[in-house]
């Protein structure tokens, strides 16, 4: 029986619905749905497809070596032989020559249109040929095909590494660490086959990903682009470059530096272990929580503990029964024990990730938090959001990033990676500029439960200074936006409200009251009230990427004047304990149910 369709795989950002902005669901025939019942045939839907098949026939491989390893099943071990085998054959034939559907700007591949696709792909068969290669008659069988296809593998992921690195001199690119992963697990396995890889051992490839993560990897953890999903790419790759490798003999400038990626999303996650997906990364995405799982599974390989529990318990709670079990087959990573983490485990109080610009405010009276991001604009992948305030509770995202839809979609940058999908401000409905902001004030004091972060930036908007201070106090979350022109002349200001549940507004006095209904009857309350003459519209909008055609109530809070400042305090209740909030000479004032008022001074 036929596993592999002997076809190039094409871009698998195209498999989206030009209509409603999904990812499509799957083939019917020659048809290719939609979750709204479209069908659209022919190209770019059925190569893109094809990457999505060929990347599953591989996993199903993996899956099925190691099953077969665990369990011992025949059958599973002929699944498994049979894929990688139907590959190897189908890749003899167009190993001579890159693939001519490729695109100017990719890094060109051979069995897809992309390297950087191949050589996820590979990571997967060689980690399944390195399985299969325990049991003797399985290794004969695979013999010469299959070695010449990691052979030719390795070829192909030298070159392109070359094209990339020292043609386009980009060695900060996530596509290195995916092609020194593909390089190292194949090199892996061809020793599995008895055989010499052409470019050296995995070591080489382990000191090419040290190499990369020197300059992709910042202080605070932070793959550079700032991008939630392709911090998880890149640490992913990582991980898999190591296959085999003893901890202890690791390079301890790389284990520093992945400890602190793992840490960075031990710090990031929201209160029920959701990630926050800020810039370009699928909202909701059953493959990302996949590689999820595999980071959480690997790196609790890599040290004895890793903080990371309530980030996987998410994961496999959005994967429900979808898994295939792959990751808990994913036993023996390492060739040595893990290594033991000194100290304490990283606490959840609020963090500042200062190379990125993210302020992360908590409260230990609420489940609200607070992302700011107040970073730069985060090259190719990232959104015009400077100072954008992302908000999320305890199962559930309040104001979240909203992510994009798989690439091909218009709505990525039409849409999603625009100003007007982000809670943050514009000026005169126009798009910020890419730009950097710049944290101006941090404190922190656990004692009395209170977090204060003020960030700036003088390029979001040309000719205007933007400040947003945000403060979280037993529970209470107060959020202080001003937009102020440089010449003193009017302009048009809008900052977003930009829910992903049910949301409503109500004028009340001199300002509004917002409702925000969250599952099992939660709610959160806002406040709002701003210095100048101003209206916060309840308009229709879309919500999170993961499907763009769900209306939502969204607001838009508008005021034409060359200097206002918009004030908004939320709390997390059944019952709003925010009484009323005002400004009085340049002070906020917050009256509580219990009696208490907060008194705040506006920005200067």
């Amino acid at each position: 029986m036929t596993t592999v369709t002997r076809a190039r795989g094409g871009w698998w950002h195209d498999f989206v619905c030009p209509t409603h902005g999904t990812e499509l669901l799957e083939a019917r025939g020659d048809a290719f749905v939609c979750t709204y019942g479209c069908e659209l045939r022919g190209e770019p839907y059925a190569s893109a497809w094809l990457v999505l098949e060929h990347q599953a026939a591989a996993r199903l491989a993996r899956t099925a070596a190691r099953r077969f390893r665990r369990h011992g099943d025949p059958a599973d071990q002929a699944q498994a032989l049979a894929i990688v085998r139907e590959f190897a054959d189908y890749s003899a034939e167009i190993t001579a020559e890159w693939n001519r559907d490729s695109e100017s700007w990719m890094l060109q591949g051979k069995l897809f249109k992309q390297a950087l696709t191949e050589a996820i792909w590979a990571t997967q068969i060689a980690d399944a040929v390195v399985v299969l290669a325990e049991d003797e008659a399985t290794r004969e069988a695979m013999g010469a095909p299959v070695a010449t296809m990691l052979e030719a593998l390795v070829e192909t992921i030298v070159e392109s590494r070359r094209v990339l690195v020292i043609e386009r001199d980009d060695l900060t690119s996530n596509y290195v660490a995916w092609l020194d992963a593909a390089g190292g697990l194949a090199t892996r396995a061809l020793a599995a086959l008895g055989g010499v890889a052409p470019h050296g051992d995995q070591a080489r490839w382990i000191e090419q990903a040290v190499e990369h993560s020197a300059v992709a990897i910042g202080q605070d953890g932070w793959e550079w682009e700032g991008s939630t999903y392709y911090h998880l790419f890149v640490l992913r790759a990582y991980l898999l470059t190591l296959a085999g490798a003893d901890p202890t003999a690791l390079d301890p400038a790389l284990v520093d530096r992945l400890r602190r990626m793992v840490d960075v999303l031990v710090g990031f996650a929201g209160p029920d272990g959701r990630l926050p997906m800020l810039h370009d990364g699928p909202y909701d995405r059953l493959g990302v929580h996949l590689e999820v799982l595999e980071i959480c599974v690997l790196a609790g390989q890599l040290w004895d503990r890793t903080g990371l529990g309530a980030i996987e318990a998410w994961a496999r709670r959005r994967i429900g029964e979808r898994h295939d079990g792959l990751e808990d087959l994913l036993d023996g990573w390492f060739s040595g024990a893990p290594l033991a983490v000194p100290g304490d485990a990283p606490g959840r109080g609020s963090v500042l990730f200062a190379d990125v610009g993210y302020a992360v405010v908590r409260s230990e009276a609420s489940s609200l938090q607070a992302v700011l991001d107040a970073g730069p604009h985060g090259g190719s992948h990232g959104h015009l959001d400077t100072l954008a305030l992302y908000l999320y509770g305890d199962g559930v995202a309040w104001q979240p990033a909203p992510g994009v839809p798989p690439y091909g979609s218009a709505l990525r940058r039409d849409y999603y990676a625009r100003t007007t999908a982000h809670p943050t401000v514009r000026a005169d409905d126009a798009d910020q500029l890419e730009s950097s902001a710049r944290v101006e004030r941090w404190e922190v004091d656990p004692a009395a439960d209170t977090t204060l972060v003020h960030a700036s930036s003088s390029e979001a908007i040309d000719g205007v200074r933007l400040d947003r201070r945000v403060e979280s106090t037993g529970g209470i979350l107060i959020d202080v936006l001003r937009a102020a022109t440089e010449d003193g002349s009017a302009r048009t200001f809008t900052t977003a409200l930009r829910p992903a549940v049910p949301f409503e507004v109500v004028q009340h006095g001199d300002g509004w009251r917002t409702g925000w209904s969250g599952p099992s009857g939660r709610r959160l309350h806002g406040h709002h009230v701003a210095d100048v003459a101003s209206a916060l519209v309840d308009a229709p909008g879309r919500g999170p990427s993961d499907d763009p055609t769900v209306p939502l109530a969204v607001g838009d809070w508008t005021a034409t004047a060359a200097r206002v400042t918009f004030v908004s305090v939320f709390a997390e209740a059944e019952v709003s304990p925010i009484t009323s909030i005002r400004l009085d000479a340049g002070r906020l004032v917050v009256g509580l149910s219990d009696g208490r008022t907060l008194e705040r001074e506006l920005l200067p």
